[in-house]
């Protein structure tokens, strides 16, 4: 989902800067319990990267092996890191995003269920792959998914360039995204009559 967080950004931005507001405050954010972010972000990247790439070591076989309890504490450190900072309104959509992403991703084995119509071979999340034991995130959706209308059920295709398919959460994870830019970005008129005083 980088593609859409980047394009969502460069949206938001761009509205930020013509609601007159100073982009810069946006260095000024404050985050309580980053580190669980930041952890929970190692764990699922780099657990992925050593699964797949180092999977006839001991480690990476390991970590194959029991992903999905290193995928459920990630998502576990992330709700924790969000909880701490729920005075925002921007965590709170991440809240719920998180939360509707969690419940699919816990009762369908720790692997987010795509729905991938026949014709969309192609997509990001490809039949292949998904079949494979590649994927250590998602699955293909069939008549065994539990709580299918939370899982990547809404297919982004042509003239969109990535195509795909995202969920629910994912789509509030972007809308939250997206107040998070306008919420932490301070109109210019407050930064000069700030610096007027100080």
């Amino acid at each position: 989902m980088i593609q859409e967080l980047i394009i969502i950004a460069l949206i938001s931005l761009g509205i930020a800067y013509f609601r007159k507001k100073d982009i810069s405050t946006l260095e000024n954010i404050k985050i309580k319990g980053l580190g669980f972010f930041i952890l929970s972000l190692l764990m699922q990247s780099g657990g992925v990267y050593l699964a797949l790439n180092y999977n006839d070591w001991v480690v990476g076989n390991f970590l194959k092996e029991h992903f999905i309890w290193l995928h459920c504490i990630s998502y576990q450190l992330i709700l924790i890191g969000i909880a701490l900072n729920l005075e925002k309104n921007y965590m709170k959509v991440f809240f719920v995003g998180t939360l509707l992403n969690f419940t699919v991703i816990l009762l369908n084995g720790m692997k987010m269920p795509v729905r991938l119509p026949l014709d969309m071979a192609n997509a990001w999340e490809n039949f292949v792959y998904l079949n494979s034991s590649k994927d250590l995130i998602h699955t293909l959706m069939d008549s065994n998914t539990r709580l299918n209308f939370l899982g990547d059920i809404f297919v982004l295709r042509d003239p969109y360039p990535f195509t795909k398919a995202i969920s629910i959460g994912d789509i509030l994870l972007l809308f939250g995204f997206f107040i998070m830019v306008q919420e932490e970005t301070s109109p210019k008129e407050n930064i000069n009559e700030q610096q007027k005083t100080g």
